[in-house]
């Protein structure tokens, strides 16, 4: 089916499914692979997806293990590889909808820990995270209710596909020396994003940042089966976001949450839900958004080498930008 690029209730539940399918797979084999070393992983195995159940979602904790698991495995580290399956086979479901939820404090050590390794990486925007202060994420979470209230009220398929792809709204504070960002996603913490909870930001500017980092998972979730590119990570492009080299991957993925933020606050200007001065600073993001897009746009078409999803996700962000992107904005 063609990638849709406003969001779709449908789509995003038929999406988080696979991701979990593909999840359940993989652990299936490497339970019977691994039966020579624990006999009982594969009973074990099948015992835990029986509970887990046909359409429950598990926490990003699970998908962060897997991922550890499979690393150890490709290690030789057997005894740690079998270790960390053997955790997974412990975890119970969680509920279907999005929840706030603060690093350390509703997380293990060793998940916290796995959240700001993974959240380090260079790819995922945060360049590093820590425990946030706990009354800035007090304040920084009421905020973020109101900006998911406005979403739920103003644009209810963004606020459905948020519930379909998004267990957790995980607040964080910059590590130590890191440049400051709004938020974070990992393909590695499948249904989590990062939020920067000592940020000063509105409810306007947290409803663009989930809109941004809700695109990041939108298309995590696209290329279930391949990239959007087949260009390697070696082969780096300018980066109208970034402004320095990366690879093209993640120049298209900047090309596709510009262009959903285009759309939230089009949507966000032809109401008159925000005052004078936060309309003034909307019209400027909404200015940068357009030019990223366009700029990102246009090196993803004249130096991409697509894959089938990378044309489908360009050809649906294409044909947003040239027709119902156009949205009438009040002044």
């Amino acid at each position: 089916m063609p990638f849709r690029f406003i969001p779709n209730s449908s789509d995003a539940i038929t999406t988080n499914q696979a991701m979990h399918d593909g999840l359940y797979d993989s652990l299936r084999y490497l339970a019977g692979e691994l039966s020579d070393k624990a006999p009982t992983l594969p009973a074990a195995f099948e015992a835990w997806r029986e509970e887990i159940g046909p359409a429950q979602r598990v926490s990003s904790a699970v998908f962060g293990t897997y991922y550890d698991a499979v690393e150890a495995l490709q290690a030789g580290e057997t005894d740690t590889g079998v270790a960390l399956i053997q955790r997974i086979l412990t975890e119970h479901p969680v509920a279907r909808s999005t929840k706030i939820t603060v690093l350390g404090r509703d997380y293990t050590d060793a998940d916290s820990r796995r959240i700001q390794t993974f959240m380090g990486a260079p790819e995922t925007g945060a360049a590093g995270v820590t425990r946030p202060d706990p009354s800035q994420a007090d304040r920084f979470s009421a905020k973020l209710e109101e900006a998911i209230g406005w979403i739920e009220h103003n644009l209810p398929e963004l606020h459905d596909e948020m519930n379909a792809l998004l267990g957790e709204l995980v607040l964080v504070g910059p590590a130590e020396g890191s440049l400051e960002f709004e938020g974070g996603t990992c393909f590695r913490l499948w249904g989590a994003i990062a939020l920067n909870a000592e940020r000063k930001a509105s409810v306007a500017d947290l409803i663009v940042t989930l809109a941004h980092e809700e695109g990041h998972a939108a298309l995590f979730g696209a290329c279930k089966n391949e990239m959007l590119v087949e260009n390697p990570d070696s082969e780096l492009f300018w980066s109208p976001i970034r402004r320095t080299e990366r690879p093209l991957e993640g120049i298209f993925h900047a090309s596709f949450v510009s262009a959903r933020m285009i759309w939230v606050l089009k949507h966000m200007l032809a109401g008159d839900e925000f005052g004078w001065f936060e309309r003034r600073r909307l019209r400027k993001i909404l200015k940068e958004a357009e030019t990223i897009q366009r700029d990102s746009a246009d090196i993803v078409r004249r130096e991409g080498r697509l894959t089938e999803t990378g044309k489908s996700v360009l050809q649906a962000m294409t044909d947003f930008m040239d027709g119902s992107g156009k949205l009438p904005i009040s002044v």
